[in-house]
């Protein structure tokens, strides 16, 4: 009987227990979750030829804080600089570096980024779909 008496006591301060946790995990992922870029201004555009390119877009999110960095899209072709960063805002980056300075090239089928300064991030799912487009990646 008294064993009863002490898990009914213990079962909602356990619930409660288990409720905050909870609740703090999801305010610290969402906290920590990286939002949406600030995109405001194109620093790249190259066609593929195959109705879509490779564009360059600076994400000003940082603040005052942290300097910029430099998100880089395969996306289908788009017109204006308005029309790209607006559309590029919900798609993924295949690359994501410290400078703009990132430049394009194509010589028999390979397409080859050159890049200077720091990447913070390379994915290379983006460049899958493109088809006959041969992608070599070298670290220098």
């Amino acid at each position: 009987m008294r064993f009863l008496k002490a898990t009914e006591g213990f079962i909602p301060i356990l619930r409660n227990c288990l409720l905050v946790v909870c609740l703090i995990y999801i305010a610290g992922s969402w906290v920590m979750s990286p939002g949406t870029p600030d995109l405001d201004e194109v620093v790249l555009k190259h066609s593929l030829g195959n109705g879509t390119s490779i564009y360059g877009a600076r994400d000003g999110q940082g603040g005052a804080t942290v300097g910029f960095s430099y998100r880089y899209y395969v996306h289908k072709d788009l017109g204006s600089d308005q029309e790209i960063l607006t559309g590029l805002v919900s798609a993924h980056p295949f690359l994501k570096t410290k400078e703009p300075d990132v430049q394009v090239s194509e010589h028999e089928g390979v397409l080859r980024l050159d890049i200077q300064g720091g990447v913070y991030e390379y994915n290379s799912y983006a460049l899958e779909g493109l088809g006959a487009v041969k992608v070599v990646m070298e670290l220098l």
